[in-house]
Protein backbone atom coordinates (compact mmCIF):
# COMPACT_ATOMS: atom_id res chain seq x y z
CA UNK A 1 0.00 0.00 0.00
CA UNK A 2 0.76 3.84 -0.51
CA UNK A 3 0.09 6.43 1.40
CA UNK A 4 -0.13 10.39 0.41
CA UNK A 5 2.45 12.01 1.08
CA UNK A 6 0.65 14.60 4.09
CA UNK A 7 0.02 11.26 5.97
CA UNK A 8 3.68 10.20 6.48
CA UNK A 9 3.90 11.29 9.92
CA UNK A 10 1.28 8.90 11.17
CA UNK A 11 2.10 6.04 8.93
CA UNK A 12 5.97 6.01 11.11
CA UNK A 13 3.85 5.60 14.24
CA UNK A 14 1.95 3.03 12.79
CA UNK A 15 4.49 1.11 11.19
CA UNK A 16 6.99 1.08 14.21
CA UNK A 17 4.24 -0.62 15.81
CA UNK A 18 3.85 -3.30 13.11
CA UNK A 19 7.79 -3.86 12.36
CA UNK A 20 7.95 -4.67 16.52
CA UNK A 21 5.60 -7.77 16.63
CA UNK A 22 6.81 -10.99 16.61
CA UNK A 23 5.75 -14.45 15.62
CA UNK A 24 7.15 -18.13 16.09
CA UNK A 25 9.88 -19.42 13.97
CA UNK A 26 9.20 -20.81 10.80
CA UNK A 27 12.13 -22.26 8.14
CA UNK A 28 12.40 -20.72 5.04
CA UNK A 29 12.67 -23.11 2.31
CA UNK A 30 15.30 -22.96 -0.14
CA UNK A 31 15.92 -20.81 -3.05
CA UNK A 32 14.81 -21.74 -6.88
CA UNK A 33 17.18 -23.26 -8.98
CA UNK A 34 18.67 -20.81 -11.67
CA UNK A 35 17.42 -20.97 -14.91
CA UNK A 36 18.88 -23.12 -17.44
CA UNK A 37 18.42 -23.96 -20.96
CA UNK A 38 16.36 -27.22 -21.13
CA UNK A 39 15.37 -29.25 -24.18
CA UNK A 40 12.74 -26.87 -25.84
CA UNK A 41 14.74 -24.05 -24.80
CA UNK A 42 12.20 -24.06 -21.34
CA UNK A 43 13.15 -21.71 -18.93
CA UNK A 44 12.36 -21.78 -14.80
CA UNK A 45 12.23 -18.15 -13.72
CA UNK A 46 11.36 -16.82 -10.63
CA UNK A 47 9.45 -13.19 -10.25
CA UNK A 48 9.26 -11.12 -6.89
CA UNK A 49 6.78 -8.65 -6.42
CA UNK A 50 7.93 -6.31 -3.07
CA UNK A 51 6.87 -2.85 -2.41
CA UNK A 52 10.19 -1.98 -0.03
CA UNK A 53 8.80 1.29 1.44
CA UNK A 54 10.17 4.83 0.90
CA UNK A 55 13.45 3.72 -1.01
CA UNK A 56 13.68 0.63 1.03
CA UNK A 57 16.29 3.02 3.17
CA UNK A 58 13.51 5.01 5.68
CA UNK A 59 13.14 2.53 8.35
CA UNK A 60 16.10 2.27 11.34
CA UNK A 61 15.73 -1.82 11.67
CA UNK A 62 17.70 -1.06 14.91
CA UNK A 63 15.46 1.58 16.62
CA UNK A 64 12.02 1.01 14.19
CA UNK A 65 12.02 4.63 14.26
CA UNK A 66 12.80 6.79 10.75
CA UNK A 67 15.71 7.25 9.35
CA UNK A 68 17.21 10.99 8.29
CA UNK A 69 15.22 11.75 5.06
CA UNK A 70 18.57 13.13 3.23
CA UNK A 71 20.88 10.20 4.31
CA UNK A 72 18.59 6.93 4.71
CA UNK A 73 19.57 3.89 6.19
CA UNK A 74 21.73 2.49 3.95
CA UNK A 75 21.99 -1.48 6.41
CA UNK A 76 17.85 -0.99 5.44
CA UNK A 77 18.44 -1.39 1.91
CA UNK A 78 21.35 -3.97 2.14
CA UNK A 79 18.92 -6.42 4.05
CA UNK A 80 16.49 -5.57 1.24
CA UNK A 81 19.08 -6.91 -0.95
CA UNK A 82 19.54 -9.79 1.20
CA UNK A 83 15.68 -10.53 1.29
CA UNK A 84 15.78 -10.65 -2.46
CA UNK A 85 19.00 -13.28 -2.09
CA UNK A 86 16.62 -15.45 0.05
CA UNK A 87 13.45 -15.09 -2.28
CA UNK A 88 15.51 -16.97 -4.55
CA UNK A 89 13.81 -14.28 -7.14
CA UNK A 90 15.35 -13.94 -10.85
CA UNK A 91 13.70 -10.90 -11.40
CA UNK A 92 11.71 -7.88 -9.14
CA UNK A 93 9.39 -6.05 -9.46
CA UNK A 94 9.74 -2.87 -6.89
CA UNK A 95 7.13 -0.77 -5.65
CA UNK A 96 8.11 2.17 -3.55
CA UNK A 97 11.62 2.69 -5.21
CA UNK A 98 12.29 5.90 -5.02
CA UNK A 99 15.36 6.98 -6.50
CA UNK A 100 17.19 3.36 -5.38
CA UNK A 101 16.17 0.85 -7.91
CA UNK A 102 19.52 1.10 -9.36
CA UNK A 103 21.61 1.16 -5.91
CA UNK A 104 19.90 -1.74 -4.83
CA UNK A 105 20.44 -3.72 -8.11
CA UNK A 106 24.68 -2.40 -7.41
CA UNK A 107 24.13 -4.14 -3.94
CA UNK A 108 23.08 -7.45 -5.32
CA UNK A 109 25.49 -7.55 -8.85
CA UNK A 110 21.93 -6.94 -10.70
CA UNK A 111 20.84 -5.02 -13.64
CA UNK A 112 18.22 -2.25 -13.27
CA UNK A 113 15.53 -0.56 -15.28
CA UNK A 114 14.99 2.26 -13.27
CA UNK A 115 11.94 3.60 -15.76
CA UNK A 116 10.45 0.10 -15.06
CA UNK A 117 11.26 -0.75 -11.59
CA UNK A 118 12.84 -3.84 -12.44
CA UNK A 119 15.94 -5.15 -11.35
CA UNK A 120 17.17 -8.75 -12.55
CA UNK A 121 20.02 -11.07 -12.69
CA UNK A 122 19.37 -11.36 -15.83
CA UNK A 123 20.32 -8.74 -18.70
CA UNK A 124 17.79 -6.02 -19.40
CA UNK A 125 16.85 -4.91 -23.16
CA UNK A 126 14.97 -1.30 -22.89
CA UNK A 127 12.17 -1.28 -26.10
CA UNK A 128 11.67 1.97 -26.72
CA UNK A 129 7.88 1.06 -26.83
CA UNK A 130 7.66 0.40 -23.60
CA UNK A 131 8.13 4.27 -22.16
CA UNK A 132 8.92 2.53 -19.27
CA UNK A 133 5.52 0.63 -18.46
CA UNK A 134 7.20 -3.01 -18.85
CA UNK A 135 11.13 -4.17 -20.07
CA UNK A 136 12.57 -7.10 -21.55
CA UNK A 137 14.01 -9.75 -19.23
CA UNK A 138 16.58 -11.94 -21.58
CA UNK A 139 16.87 -15.12 -19.54
CA UNK A 140 18.84 -16.60 -22.53
CA UNK A 141 20.96 -14.89 -25.20
CA UNK A 142 18.67 -13.39 -27.33
CA UNK A 143 15.49 -14.68 -25.62
CA UNK A 144 13.37 -12.49 -24.38
CA UNK A 145 10.22 -11.89 -21.40
CA UNK A 146 8.26 -8.86 -20.66
CA UNK A 147 8.18 -8.02 -17.28
CA UNK A 148 5.93 -4.29 -15.94
CA UNK A 149 5.04 -2.96 -12.96
CA UNK A 150 2.84 -1.24 -11.35
CA UNK A 151 1.66 0.97 -8.28
CA UNK A 152 -2.29 1.63 -7.95
CA UNK A 153 -3.59 4.43 -6.32
CA UNK A 154 -3.87 3.65 -2.40
CA UNK A 155 -6.55 5.76 -1.22
CA UNK A 156 -9.59 5.75 -0.40
CA UNK A 157 -8.54 1.77 0.30
CA UNK A 158 -11.74 -0.58 -0.25
CA UNK A 159 -11.76 -3.11 2.21
CA UNK A 160 -11.71 0.36 4.21
CA UNK A 161 -14.71 1.16 3.19
CA UNK A 162 -16.59 -2.22 3.69
CA UNK A 163 -15.56 -2.37 7.25
CA UNK A 164 -17.49 0.82 7.81
CA UNK A 165 -20.24 0.10 5.93
CA UNK A 166 -20.47 1.09 2.84
CA UNK A 167 -22.90 -0.47 0.51
CA UNK A 168 -20.79 -3.20 -2.52
CA UNK A 169 -22.32 -0.70 -5.28
CA UNK A 170 -20.17 2.48 -3.32
CA UNK A 171 -17.21 0.01 -3.23
CA UNK A 172 -17.31 -1.08 -6.65
CA UNK A 173 -17.87 2.59 -8.21
CA UNK A 174 -15.07 3.66 -6.12
CA UNK A 175 -12.66 0.69 -7.52
CA UNK A 176 -13.55 0.95 -10.62
CA UNK A 177 -13.03 4.85 -11.24
CA UNK A 178 -9.69 5.28 -9.17
CA UNK A 179 -8.05 1.57 -10.02
CA UNK A 180 -9.66 0.45 -12.86
CA UNK A 181 -8.46 4.00 -14.92
CA UNK A 182 -5.75 3.16 -13.70
CA UNK A 183 -5.10 0.48 -15.46
CA UNK A 184 -6.20 1.54 -18.99
CA UNK A 185 -2.92 1.51 -20.55
CA UNK A 186 -1.62 -1.85 -18.79
CA UNK A 187 -4.88 -3.10 -20.52
CA UNK A 188 -3.94 -1.76 -23.73
CA UNK A 189 -0.35 -2.67 -24.15
CA UNK A 190 0.15 -5.79 -22.22
CA UNK A 191 -2.15 -8.52 -23.63
CA UNK A 192 -0.51 -7.42 -27.24
CA UNK A 193 2.86 -8.71 -26.15
CA UNK A 194 1.59 -11.98 -24.96
CA UNK A 195 -0.89 -12.18 -28.37
CA UNK A 196 2.95 -12.10 -29.60
CA UNK A 197 4.36 -15.37 -27.88
CA UNK A 198 6.13 -13.47 -25.77
CA UNK A 199 5.25 -14.39 -21.51
CA UNK A 200 4.40 -11.28 -19.41
CA UNK A 201 4.57 -10.45 -16.16
CA UNK A 202 2.89 -7.86 -14.29
CA UNK A 203 4.00 -7.36 -10.56
CA UNK A 204 2.67 -4.71 -8.58
CA UNK A 205 1.36 -3.23 -5.20
CA UNK A 206 -2.65 -2.93 -6.41
CA UNK A 207 -3.72 -1.87 -3.24
CA UNK A 208 -6.91 -3.76 -3.75
CA UNK A 209 -8.02 -7.60 -2.42
CA UNK A 210 -8.30 -9.90 -5.39
CA UNK A 211 -11.76 -11.42 -6.45
CA UNK A 212 -9.99 -14.73 -6.10
CA UNK A 213 -10.17 -14.00 -2.22
CA UNK A 214 -13.38 -12.67 -1.12
CA UNK A 215 -15.33 -15.46 -2.38
CA UNK A 216 -18.61 -16.60 -0.79
CA UNK A 217 -16.72 -19.24 1.36
CA UNK A 218 -14.36 -16.51 2.28
CA UNK A 219 -17.45 -14.24 3.31
CA UNK A 220 -18.60 -16.92 5.56
CA UNK A 221 -15.29 -17.90 7.31
CA UNK A 222 -13.96 -13.84 7.41
CA UNK A 223 -15.82 -11.42 9.67
CA UNK A 224 -13.61 -8.48 7.85
CA UNK A 225 -15.47 -9.65 4.45
CA UNK A 226 -18.97 -9.10 5.13
CA UNK A 227 -20.00 -10.01 1.55
CA UNK A 228 -18.10 -11.55 -1.25
CA UNK A 229 -17.09 -8.57 -3.55
CA UNK A 230 -15.60 -8.84 -7.40
CA UNK A 231 -12.96 -6.23 -6.89
CA UNK A 232 -12.76 -4.78 -10.39
CA UNK A 233 -8.52 -4.35 -10.68
CA UNK A 234 -8.30 -8.06 -10.68
CA UNK A 235 -11.22 -9.10 -12.44
CA UNK A 236 -10.16 -6.62 -15.30
CA UNK A 237 -6.81 -8.36 -15.52
CA UNK A 238 -8.29 -11.74 -15.74
CA UNK A 239 -10.44 -10.93 -18.29
CA UNK A 240 -7.23 -9.81 -20.12
CA UNK A 241 -5.56 -13.19 -19.80
CA UNK A 242 -4.08 -12.71 -16.70
CA UNK A 243 -3.24 -15.22 -14.22
CA UNK A 244 -2.93 -14.42 -10.69
CA UNK A 245 0.22 -17.01 -9.58
CA UNK A 246 -0.66 -17.50 -6.12
CA UNK A 247 -3.80 -18.40 -6.90
CA UNK A 248 -2.92 -20.77 -9.82
CA UNK A 249 -0.70 -22.41 -6.96
CA UNK A 250 -2.80 -22.02 -4.08
CA UNK A 251 -6.64 -22.09 -5.03
CA UNK A 252 -8.53 -22.21 -1.69
CA UNK A 253 -8.86 -18.68 -0.37
CA UNK A 254 -9.92 -19.62 3.31
CA UNK A 255 -7.16 -22.49 3.84
CA UNK A 256 -4.26 -20.68 1.79
CA UNK A 257 -5.25 -16.47 2.64
CA UNK A 258 -1.63 -15.39 1.17
CA UNK A 259 -1.62 -11.96 2.75
CA UNK A 260 1.22 -9.42 2.03
CA UNK A 261 -0.75 -6.60 3.79
CA UNK A 262 1.06 -6.26 6.39
CA UNK A 263 4.34 -7.96 8.03
CA UNK A 264 3.13 -8.07 11.89
CA UNK A 265 -0.16 -6.70 11.01
CA UNK A 266 -0.98 -3.03 12.50
CA UNK A 267 -1.59 -3.96 15.93
CA UNK A 268 -2.46 -0.69 17.34
CA UNK A 269 -4.95 0.22 14.63
CA UNK A 270 -8.67 -1.11 14.84
CA UNK A 271 -9.58 -0.54 11.42
CA UNK A 272 -7.02 -2.70 9.66
CA UNK A 273 -8.04 -5.20 7.52
CA UNK A 274 -5.29 -8.05 6.22
CA UNK A 275 -5.32 -8.85 2.90
CA UNK A 276 -3.40 -10.05 -0.13
CA UNK A 277 -2.82 -6.89 -2.19
CA UNK A 278 0.84 -7.57 -4.26
CA UNK A 279 0.53 -9.98 -6.81
CA UNK A 280 2.73 -11.92 -9.48
CA UNK A 281 0.53 -11.87 -13.08
CA UNK A 282 1.17 -13.98 -15.72
CA UNK A 283 -0.27 -13.97 -19.36
CA UNK A 284 1.21 -15.55 -22.29
CA UNK A 285 2.93 -18.86 -22.74
CA UNK A 286 4.03 -19.20 -18.55
CA UNK A 287 2.89 -21.73 -16.35
CA UNK A 288 3.29 -20.99 -12.48
CA UNK A 289 4.53 -24.09 -10.73
CA UNK A 290 5.51 -22.26 -7.05
CA UNK A 291 4.37 -19.24 -5.41
CA UNK A 292 5.64 -18.23 -1.73
CA UNK A 293 5.12 -15.84 0.45
CA UNK A 294 8.33 -13.51 1.87
CA UNK A 295 7.90 -12.04 5.23
CA UNK A 296 8.84 -11.94 8.97
CA UNK A 297 10.27 -14.92 10.26
CA UNK A 298 7.76 -16.79 12.83
CA UNK A 299 4.42 -15.66 10.92
CA UNK A 300 2.91 -19.62 9.66
CA UNK A 301 1.44 -18.01 6.63
CA UNK A 302 5.31 -16.90 5.69
CA UNK A 303 6.74 -19.38 3.30
CA UNK A 304 10.21 -17.49 2.98
CA UNK A 305 11.19 -16.34 6.48
CA UNK A 306 13.38 -13.47 6.76
CA UNK A 307 14.61 -13.11 10.41
CA UNK A 308 15.24 -10.17 12.59
CA UNK A 309 13.17 -7.08 12.23
CA UNK A 310 11.57 -6.87 8.53
CA UNK A 311 12.44 -4.62 6.32
CA UNK A 312 9.51 -3.02 4.87
CA UNK A 313 5.49 -2.97 5.26
CA UNK A 314 4.45 -5.92 2.77
CA UNK A 315 5.67 -8.83 2.76
CA UNK A 316 6.42 -9.98 -0.74
CA UNK A 317 5.11 -12.87 -3.13
CA UNK A 318 7.73 -14.52 -5.33
CA UNK A 319 6.51 -17.42 -8.15
CA UNK A 320 8.29 -19.69 -10.10
CA UNK A 321 6.93 -20.15 -13.79
CA UNK A 322 7.70 -22.60 -17.16
CA UNK A 323 8.27 -19.94 -20.18
CA UNK A 324 9.88 -21.12 -23.68
CA UNK A 325 11.16 -17.35 -24.16
CA UNK A 326 10.70 -16.10 -28.16
CA UNK A 327 13.78 -14.21 -29.95
CA UNK A 328 14.06 -10.57 -29.38
CA UNK A 329 13.46 -8.19 -31.90
CA UNK A 330 16.25 -5.69 -33.30
CA UNK A 331 16.89 -3.66 -30.49
CA UNK A 332 19.70 -1.02 -28.48
CA UNK A 333 19.00 -0.84 -25.49
CA UNK A 334 21.43 1.83 -23.70
CA UNK A 335 22.43 1.70 -19.75
CA UNK A 336 21.08 5.62 -19.72
CA UNK A 337 19.05 8.24 -21.42
CA UNK A 338 20.18 11.10 -19.79
CA UNK A 339 24.02 11.25 -20.57
CA UNK A 340 26.38 13.56 -19.15
CA UNK A 341 29.45 13.85 -21.04
CA UNK A 342 32.80 13.86 -19.21
CA UNK A 343 36.34 13.19 -19.75
CA UNK A 344 36.59 9.49 -20.75
CA UNK A 345 32.62 9.21 -20.52
CA UNK A 346 31.25 5.65 -22.18
CA UNK A 347 27.79 4.42 -22.30
CA UNK A 348 26.47 1.01 -22.15
CA UNK A 349 24.47 -0.08 -24.80
CA UNK A 350 22.91 -4.09 -24.80
CA UNK A 351 21.33 -5.30 -27.79
CA UNK A 352 19.98 -7.48 -29.88
CA UNK A 353 20.64 -8.13 -33.97
CA UNK A 354 20.86 -10.67 -36.46
CA UNK A 355 24.40 -11.43 -36.21
CA UNK A 356 25.44 -10.62 -39.86
CA UNK A 357 28.74 -9.53 -40.75
CA UNK A 358 29.22 -5.69 -40.42
CA UNK A 359 26.51 -5.12 -38.25
CA UNK A 360 27.55 -2.10 -36.41
CA UNK A 361 26.06 0.13 -32.93
CA UNK A 362 26.56 3.87 -33.00
CA UNK A 363 25.07 7.41 -32.80
CA UNK A 364 23.79 9.72 -34.88
CA UNK A 365 22.15 13.00 -34.21
CA UNK A 366 18.71 13.26 -34.62
CA UNK A 367 18.18 16.30 -36.20
CA UNK A 368 20.05 14.86 -39.17
CA UNK A 369 17.48 11.71 -39.98
CA UNK A 370 20.15 9.09 -41.03
CA UNK A 371 23.61 11.02 -40.70
CA UNK A 372 26.36 9.77 -40.57
CA UNK A 373 26.86 7.37 -37.30
CA UNK A 374 29.21 8.74 -34.17
CA UNK A 375 31.17 6.63 -31.94
CA UNK A 376 30.40 3.18 -33.91
CA UNK A 377 31.33 -0.24 -32.90
CA UNK A 378 31.16 -3.11 -34.65
CA UNK A 379 28.77 -6.14 -33.42
CA UNK A 380 31.73 -8.52 -34.54
CA UNK A 381 28.98 -10.93 -35.93
CA UNK A 382 27.19 -11.28 -32.67
CA UNK A 383 23.50 -11.69 -31.91
CA UNK A 384 23.84 -10.56 -28.61
CA UNK A 385 26.03 -8.57 -26.26
CA UNK A 386 26.84 -4.94 -25.22
CA UNK A 387 29.08 -2.34 -26.32
CA UNK A 388 30.55 0.62 -25.15
CA UNK A 389 30.44 3.81 -27.02
CA UNK A 390 32.73 6.83 -26.34
CA UNK A 391 30.97 9.86 -25.26
CA UNK A 392 33.20 11.77 -23.70
CA UNK A 393 33.60 14.49 -26.93
CA UNK A 394 29.77 14.89 -27.90
CA UNK A 395 28.41 18.25 -27.98
CA UNK A 396 25.39 18.39 -25.89
CA UNK A 397 21.73 17.44 -27.72
CA UNK A 398 19.35 14.88 -28.97
CA UNK A 399 20.74 12.04 -30.13
CA UNK A 400 19.76 8.26 -31.18
CA UNK A 401 21.78 4.85 -30.72
CA UNK A 402 20.98 2.84 -33.32
CA UNK A 403 21.53 -0.47 -34.88
CA UNK A 404 22.54 -0.69 -38.45
CA UNK A 405 23.27 -3.21 -40.92
CA UNK A 406 26.40 -1.24 -42.07
CA UNK A 407 27.73 2.33 -41.47
CA UNK A 408 25.66 2.95 -43.96
CA UNK A 409 22.93 0.76 -44.24
CA UNK A 410 19.43 0.08 -43.12
CA UNK A 411 18.34 0.59 -39.16
CA UNK A 412 17.04 -1.95 -37.93
CA UNK A 413 16.41 -0.34 -34.10
CA UNK A 414 16.88 2.86 -32.45
CA UNK A 415 16.52 4.16 -28.94
CA UNK A 416 16.90 8.30 -28.46
CA UNK A 417 19.14 9.81 -25.67
CA UNK A 418 19.59 13.09 -24.52
CA UNK A 419 23.50 14.56 -23.90
CA UNK A 420 24.23 17.15 -21.33
CA UNK A 421 27.00 19.04 -20.39
CA UNK A 422 28.74 18.28 -17.01
CA UNK A 423 27.35 20.58 -14.42
CA UNK A 424 23.87 20.84 -16.67
CA UNK A 425 20.94 20.88 -14.15
CA UNK A 426 17.38 20.14 -14.89
CA UNK A 427 15.63 23.59 -16.16
CA UNK A 428 11.93 24.31 -15.34
CA UNK A 429 9.87 27.38 -16.90
CA UNK A 430 6.05 28.45 -16.48
CA UNK A 431 4.18 30.07 -19.50
CA UNK A 432 3.97 32.96 -17.79
CA UNK A 433 4.60 35.20 -14.41
CA UNK A 434 1.10 35.89 -13.89
CA UNK A 435 -2.26 34.22 -14.68
CA UNK A 436 -5.56 35.00 -14.86
CA UNK A 437 -8.39 33.60 -12.32
CA UNK A 438 -9.03 30.07 -13.79
CA UNK A 439 -6.27 30.18 -16.59
CA UNK A 440 -4.53 26.93 -16.76
CA UNK A 441 -0.73 26.80 -15.31
CA UNK A 442 1.25 25.46 -18.30
CA UNK A 443 5.01 23.81 -16.93
CA UNK A 444 7.87 22.68 -18.96
CA UNK A 445 10.92 21.26 -17.77
CA UNK A 446 14.29 19.62 -19.88
CA UNK A 447 17.07 17.83 -18.50
CA UNK A 448 14.55 15.16 -16.12
CA UNK A 449 15.98 12.42 -14.44
CA UNK A 450 13.53 10.66 -16.45
CA UNK A 451 12.58 8.09 -13.80
CA UNK A 452 9.56 6.29 -13.06
CA UNK A 453 7.66 8.48 -11.24
CA UNK A 454 9.05 11.51 -11.63
CA UNK A 455 6.54 14.35 -10.29
CA UNK A 456 6.22 17.86 -11.03
CA UNK A 457 4.45 19.63 -7.67
CA UNK A 458 2.63 22.72 -7.24
CA UNK A 459 3.55 24.70 -4.30
CA UNK A 460 2.09 28.05 -2.84
CA UNK A 461 4.50 30.57 -1.46
CA UNK A 462 4.66 31.35 2.09
CA UNK A 463 6.80 33.88 4.01
CA UNK A 464 9.34 32.92 1.12
CA UNK A 465 8.68 30.74 -2.10
CA UNK A 466 12.14 28.22 -1.21
CA UNK A 467 10.22 27.09 2.59
CA UNK A 468 9.30 23.43 1.47
CA UNK A 469 5.71 23.41 2.50
CA UNK A 470 2.97 21.41 1.08
CA UNK A 471 1.79 20.72 -2.72
CA UNK A 472 -1.54 21.87 -3.55
CA UNK A 473 -1.61 19.83 -6.79
CA UNK A 474 0.95 16.39 -8.43
CA UNK A 475 1.68 15.15 -11.53
CA UNK A 476 3.50 12.69 -13.71
CA UNK A 477 5.96 13.30 -15.99
CA UNK A 478 5.57 9.95 -17.32
CA UNK A 479 9.47 9.47 -17.34
CA UNK A 480 10.18 12.35 -19.80
CA UNK A 481 12.88 14.24 -20.31
CA UNK A 482 11.79 16.71 -21.47
CA UNK A 483 8.14 17.93 -21.57
CA UNK A 484 5.41 19.76 -20.33
CA UNK A 485 2.07 19.70 -18.58
CA UNK A 486 -0.73 21.77 -17.48
CA UNK A 487 -1.94 22.08 -14.42
CA UNK A 488 -5.82 22.73 -14.05
CA UNK A 489 -9.41 21.63 -12.37
CA UNK A 490 -8.89 17.97 -14.44
CA UNK A 491 -6.61 15.35 -12.90
CA UNK A 492 -5.62 11.81 -14.25
CA UNK A 493 -5.81 8.67 -11.99
CA UNK A 494 -3.64 8.86 -9.17
CA UNK A 495 -2.51 12.56 -9.67
CA UNK A 496 -4.37 15.64 -7.55
CA UNK A 497 -5.68 18.38 -9.02
CA UNK A 498 -5.02 21.87 -6.95
CA UNK A 499 -8.14 23.66 -5.61
CA UNK A 500 -9.37 25.63 -8.86
CA UNK A 501 -9.47 28.63 -9.59
CA UNK A 502 -6.16 29.06 -7.52
CA UNK A 503 -6.08 30.93 -4.64
CA UNK A 504 -4.66 34.84 -5.47
CA UNK A 505 -1.15 34.47 -4.80
CA UNK A 506 2.68 33.51 -5.28
CA UNK A 507 3.81 30.13 -6.81
CA UNK A 508 6.09 27.98 -7.85
CA UNK A 509 5.73 24.34 -9.12
CA UNK A 510 8.95 21.90 -8.70
CA UNK A 511 10.31 18.87 -10.12
CA UNK A 512 10.97 15.49 -7.77
CA UNK A 513 12.56 12.57 -8.61
CA UNK A 514 10.66 9.25 -8.85
CA UNK A 515 8.02 9.90 -6.05
CA UNK A 516 10.48 11.37 -3.81
CA UNK A 517 10.69 14.53 -1.85
CA UNK A 518 14.34 15.17 -3.46
CA UNK A 519 13.57 18.31 -5.66
CA UNK A 520 16.31 18.64 -8.38
CA UNK A 521 14.45 21.49 -10.24
CA UNK A 522 12.25 24.95 -9.37
CA UNK A 523 10.72 27.67 -11.32
CA UNK A 524 10.86 31.20 -10.66
CA UNK A 525 7.72 32.34 -8.46
CA UNK A 526 4.41 32.90 -10.81
CA UNK A 527 1.20 35.01 -9.80
CA UNK A 528 -2.14 34.19 -10.33
CA UNK A 529 -4.62 36.35 -9.65
CA UNK A 530 -7.73 37.23 -7.78
CA UNK A 531 -11.56 36.47 -9.58
CA UNK A 532 -12.81 39.76 -11.10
Amino acid sequence: MSYPRVSRVVLRLALAIAVGVGVSAAPAPAPAAPAARGAADDVRLSVLSLNIFYGGDDLDLATGDWCPVADGCPGTLRKIARLVRASGADVVGLQEAERNTTKLARLLGWHADPRAHVISRFPLLRPVGGQGLYTYVEPLPGRIVAVANTHLPSTPYGPYKVQRGAPRSKVLALEQRLRGAALIKVLRVLPRLAARGIPVFLTGDFNSPSYLDWTPAVADARADVPYPVRWPASAALAAAGFADSYRVVHPHPVADPGFTWTPGGLEGRTDDVYDRIDWVLAAGPATAVSSRVVGEKGNPQVDVAIPGRFPTDHRGVVSTFEIVPPQAPPIVSPTARRVVVANGSRLQVRFHGTGAPGEVIGLVARSRGHGSLLAARSTNGRTSGGVSLRTSRLPAGRYDVVLRKTADGETLARSPIWVYERGTDPRMTTSAHTYRAAEPVRVSWDGAPGEHLDWIGLYRCRRTCDEPGGYLAYRYTRTRIEGSLTFSDVAAPGEQAPPWPLPPGQYVARLLVDDSYHVVAQTQRFRALPTG
